[in-house]
C-alpha cells in the first residue's frame, strides 16, 4: 500500500507518495496524521496528513518513511476538508499543506504535550487480546515505576520509532489512558478599579471639592459589581488611586489573555412568528435543505428585517432532520449579542470558536464537534473548518463584511470557501447581508445564486431618516460636533433616549502638525503618520505597533505649538463630556475592548442603560440592536471615502447603512445624521435614494469601464524588502516573465507601483497587480517563476506575498 500525504518541513508543502509500512496498514486510513521519518533515523519526526491511499506500485523507495501513526489512524480531516484544502491550494496559489494545516487546529496537530498514565484497574476490550511485544512490556514497566510520563520522556528513553501507535494500542487495551496536557503561559494581568463593598459614609459629599473624582466615583458605579479599567472610564489611575486612598474605591487584577466571554446577556424573549416575508424565506431555504443538494442563496435583507430569526429558525429544522450547521460571524468579539441570542436557543447543542480561546479550549470544541456532542459550529472565519459531517447549511451572517478574508497565509475568503465547502458537503449556503458584497450580488443577478428579499424591517419599525450635515458651513458646539447633532442628542437624552456615535478614527487625534516649522511626527519604521494617544500620553503606529513618549513639544523644532488634526474616539470622548457633564460616556475601540470579556461589559452597561451615549469605531456598526436607541450619528462620514482603493465607496456605503441601521429598530422612530464635507459624493446620495441596487449599478459601471472585480479577477503581488531598490526591481523582473507568459487578452498587468503604504515595518513594498478576464493562473507556473525569483534576490532578503481576490490594496 502506498500513501499520498503532505508533510511538514518536507517536500515544500506538496504532496508526496511513500510506502506505508505493513504493520501499520490495517489501522491507517485518508484523513490520518502521521509520523514521518529520514530513512534510517527516528530523531526527527515531521508530521505529515494522508491524502489518499492506493495499491504499493512495486517501485524501489529511498528517503523518509512514515514510521508512526497518531490517533490510532482515526482521521483528524474527513475526505469533506481534504478536498476543501486541496481546492484552496489550488485556488489561492499556495501549498496544499498551508491549507491542510489551515484546516486543523494547533493543539490537534501538537504531539509532544501528550501524557501516558498507568490505569489502576484494567479496562479489558470486547474483542482480542493485546498481544505482548517488547516494546509494550518497557512501557508499562516505565509507567508501572513512575505512573504518568510525558511522551517527549517516554521518546527520550524508548525512542520514536512506532511510539505512538503501540500506546494507542495499549489505550485501547484498557492498560493506558493518554490526555493532552497544553502548557498554559502566565495570563496576561491589568489593574481595574471598583467600588468598595463598604465604602465611606456620604462618599459624594466626601468627594464635594474634587469634581473629577466625584465623576468617576459616578462612573464606577454604573458598573456594579464588574470591575472596569482606567482607560474604558476615561480617567488616569492617579485619580482613580485618590479613590482607592479615601476607601471609595478599591483596586484588582485581571486576567486579559482573552477579548471575548458571555458577559452580555438579555432576558429571553417571546417566541417570534416570522413575517410573511421571513415565511417565505424560511419555506425557500427549507424545501432547498430537504433536497440534499448544493445550492446557494443570497439573503439580502434591510437592516431590522429579521436575518437572525430565520437563521434561527433554518437552523432548528435542519437539526430536527438530523442534520448539523456551520454560522460565520465576521468577528465573534464584537458581537456578544449574536453569540448569546444563538446559545439562547441551541444551548448544548452549539460550540461558540473564537480565536482568543486557549489550546485546551480549542482542543476540547474540536473533539466536541468531531465526536457528534454539538451539532452547530459558531464563530469566525476560521470556522468553516469545523469538523462536522453531515451538514444541511452553511450560513455566513454579513457576508460583506472584509473580516472574512484572512490577511495571511493561506489567503483565502471565509465566504468562498463557505460556497465551496456545502458544495463539497451536498449541502445549502445562506449568505446573509443588508448590504452584500459586489461579487454575490453578481452572482445573485447572473443566476449563479439564489435571491431572496426581506425588503422591510419586522413589528412596523421604519427605517430611518438620514440627515446631512454640512459641516464646512455649520455651527459648531466642539471641534469634532456641530451644534445641530448636539441639540439631536440633547433631545434623546431628556425623553431618555439613547445615542450611538460612530468615528471611524479611535486615538485623541489623527496625526500632529507642528505649527511653527511644518514637522508631523512620522513611525521610523512605517513612514506613515503617528496617532497621539492622550490617556497613555503617548504617539503611536497603528499598523506595527511602534510607540513613543508625547513630550508636548515639537520634535524637530522643541516648539509647544501643536495642531492636533482630526479627532479620534479618545478626544471625542473628552468634547462629549464637556458637552454633557452629567452623562456617562461608553466608548468601544481596540483601546478599550482589549481586556477578557470587555466588549460583552460594555453593551451589558448600555443595555442596561447605565449610559445613554454610546461612542466607537466600527465596532459600533455590527450587530447590535437596542431598541431605545432612535439617534445615531456618524462624526467624520468622509472618513475612508478618499482611500486609493477602488471598494471604497462600496465600504463606506456600507459602513454607513450599517450603522444606521442601528436606529430605530422598534417603535419609536429613528434618525441618523452623518457630518460631511463633501456633499457632492455619490456614497451619500445613494444613501438618501435608500436603494442598495441603484447604487450597485452606478458603481458597477464604472467598474466595468475600469474592469475591476466583479468585472473582472485581481491577484495581487506584493515584493517587499529592507532594500528599497532590490524590492522595486524585483517587482519588474517577476512582470516581465508574467508578460512574456500571459495573453494580453486575458489579462491585464498593473505596476510595479508603490503599495498604498510603502514601508511598512521597516520593509519597502512594491506591488503588481493582476486583472484576470478568462481563465486562472497555474499554480506551478507561478511557483516555478517565483522559486527562481527568490533565488536570483536571496542576499536582499526578498520576501513575496501573493493575494487572491484582495480585499486590501494599501
Amino acid at each position: 500500500m502506498q500513501a499520498r500525504l503532505v508533510v511538514d518541513r518536507l517536500f515544500r508543502g506538496d504532496p508526496a507518495t511513500l510506502p506505508v509500512p505493513e504493520s501499520l496498514e490495517k489501522e491507517i486510513q485518508v484523513g490520518s496524521m502521521v509520523l514521518i521519518a529520514l530513512q534510517n533515523r527516528t530523531e526527527t519526526l515531521c508530521p505529515g496528513y494522508v491524502l489518499e491511499l492506493f495499491p504499493d506500485t512495486g517501485d524501489d523507495h529511498s528517503g523518509p518513511v512514515i514510521a508512526d501513526l497518531l490517533y490510532g489512524g482515526v482521521p483528524v480531516l474527513r475526505q469533506s476538508l481534504i478536498r476543501l484544502a486541496l481546492w484552496m491550494a489550488d485556488y489561492y496559489l499556495t501549498s496544499p499543506l498551508d491549507t491542510i494545516i489551515a484546516c486543523l487546529p494547533s493543539a490537534v496537530r501538537t504531539t509532544v504535550n501528550d501524557v501516558a498514565e498507568l490505569n489502576s484497574f484494567q479496562l479489558k476490550p470486547a474483542e482480542g487480546k493485546t498481544v505482548s511485544t517488547p516494546l509494550r512490556r518497557s512501557i508499562l514497566q516505565l509507567l508501572a515505576n513512575e505512573k504518568k510520563l510525558s511522551l517527549r520522556q517516554l521518546q527520550k528513553r524508548l525512542g520514536k520509532k512506532q511510539l505512538y501507535r503501540t500506546l494507542s494500542e495499549l489505550e485501547k487495551g484498557g492498560y493506558i489512558s493518554l490526555q493532552k496536557k497544553f502548557a498554559t503561559t502566565r495570563p496576561k494581568q491589568k489593574t481595574a478599579y471598583s467600588l468598595t463593598a463598604a465604602p465611606p459614609e456620604y462618599p459624594e459629599k466626601l468627594l464635594g471639592n474634587a469634581p473629577r473624582q466625584l465623576e468617576a466615583y459616578r462612573a464606577l458605579a454604573t458598573l456594579g459589581d464588574s470591575p472596569g479599567f482606567a482607560e474604558v472610564l476615561g480617567f488616569s489611575s492617579a485619580l482613580l488611586n485618590e479613590l482607592v486612598k479615601k476607601g471609595v474605591a478599591e483596586k484588582t487584577t485581571v486576567e486579559i489573555r482573552s477579548n471575548f466571554r458571555n458577559t452580555y446577556s438579555e432576558s429571553p424573549k417571546n417566541p417570534e412568528r416570522p413575517t410573511a416575508a421571513q415565511a417565505d424565506a424560511l419555506n425557500t431555504l427549507e424545501k432547498a435543505v430537504e433536497k440534499k443538494q448544493f445550492n446557494t442563496f443570497l439573503l439580502h435583507g434591510v437592516t431590522g428585517s429579521g436575518k437572525t430569526l430565520v437563521y434561527i429558525e433554518l437552523l432548528k429544522r435542519v437539526l430536527a432532520s438530523g442534520k448539523t450547521a456551520i454560522v460565520l460571524v465576521p468577528e465573534i468579539s464584537l458581537t456578544p449579542q449574536t453569540a448569546g441570542r444563538f446559545r439562547q436557543h441551541f444551548h448544548d447543542d452549539i460550540t461558540i470558536l473564537h480565536s482568543a480561546m486557549s489550546d485546551q479550549e480549542k482542543y476540547d470544541a474540536w473533539h466536541s464537534l468531531r465526536n457528534g456532542r454539538t451539532k452547530i459550529a459558531l464563530g469566525a472565519r476560521s470556522t468553516i473548518f469545523a469538523p462536522l459531517e453531515n451538514i444541511g447549511v452553511i450560513i455566513v451572517d454579513e457576508e460583506h463584511d472584509g473580516a472574512y478574508k484572512q490577511d495571511r497565509n493561506p489567503r483565502y475568503h471565509a465566504r468562498d470557501t463557505a460556497v465551496m465547502r456545502a458544495m463539497f458537503e451536498n449541502a445549502i449556503c445562506v449568505l446573509g447581508s443588508a448590504t452584500p458584497s459586489f461579487e454575490s450580488y453578481q452572482n445573485a443577478r447572473a443566476g449563479k445564486y439564489q435571491l431572496i428579499d426581506l425588503p422591510e424591517r419586522i413589528d412596523g419599525a421604519t427605517m430611518p431618516m438620514i440627515t446631512l450635515i454640512a459641516m464646512r458651513e455649520a455651527p459648531k458646539a466642539t471641534a469634532s460636533i456641530s451644534d445641530r447633532l448636539y441639540r439631536e442628542i440633547r433631545k434623546r437624552l431628556e425623553k431618555n433616549e439613547q445615542v450611538i456615535l460612530l468615528q471611524n478614527r479611535r486615538g485623541f487625534a489623527g496625526s500632529l502638525f507642528c505649527l511653527e516649522c511644518g514637522h508631523t511626527p512620522v513611525c521610523k519604521y512605517c513612514n506613515i503618520p503617528l496617532v497621539y494617544h492622550a490617556t497613555e500620553k503617548q504617539l503611536r503606529c497603528h499598523y506595527c505597533g511602534h510607540t513613543q513618549i508625547f513630550t508636548e513639544q515639537c520634535g524637530r523644532c522643541n516648539s509647544t505649538r501643536l495642531f492636533y488634526k482630526s479627532s479620534g474616539t479618545e478626544r471625542i470622548e473628552e468634547e462629549l463630556k464637556t458637552l454633557f457633564p452629567e452623562e456617562t460616556i461608553l466608548r468601544m475601540d481596540i483601546d478599550t475592548t482589549s481586556a477578557k470579556g470587555s466588549h460583552g461589559r460594555i453593551l451589558k452597561a448600555f443595555h442596561e442603560k447605565k449610559s445613554r451615549i454610546l461612542l466607537g469605531t466600527q465596532m459600533v456598526a455590527k450587530g447590535l440592536d437596542f431598541p431605545d436607541v432612535t439617534l445615531v450619528g456618524v462624526l467624520m462620514a468622509d472618513i475612508g471615502l478618499n482611500i486609493p482603493d477602488f471598494r471604497a465607496s462600496e465600504r463606506m456605503y456600507s459602513l454607513l447603512t450599517q450603522v444606521s441601521g442601528r436606529s430605530g429598530r422598534a417603535s419609536i422612530p429613528g434618525e441618523v445624521y452623518l457630518q460631511v464635507y463633501n456633499l457632492d459624493n455619490e456614497v451619500y446620495r445613494a444613501l438618501l435614494d435608500g436603494s442598495y441596487k441603484k447604487f450597485f449599478e452606478r458603481e458597477m459601471a464604472l467598474r466595468k469601464l475600469l474592469r475591476y472585480p466583479p468585472a473582472s479577477r485581481l491577484v495581487k503581488f506584493e515584493f517587499s524588502s529592507t532594500d528599497e531598490k532590490k524590492a522595486e526591481e524585483a517587482a519588474s523582473s517577476f512582470k516581465e516573465k508574467l508578460e512574456t507568459h500571459l495573453p494580453a487578452e486575458k489579462v491585464m498587468l498593473l505596476g510595479p507601483a508603490p503599495a498604498g503604504i510603502a514601508k511598512l515595518k521597516n520593509r519597502y513594498r512594491f506591488q503588481l497587480l493582476l486583472k484576470i478576464f478568462t481563465g486562472k493562473l497555474s499554480p506551478a507556473f507561478i511557483r516555478y517563476h517565483l522559486d527562481a525569483l527568490l533565488a536570483s534576490y536571496r542576499n536582499a532578503k526578498l520576501s513575496v506575498t501573493i493575494d487572491v481576490d484582495p480585499q486590501n490594496l494599501m
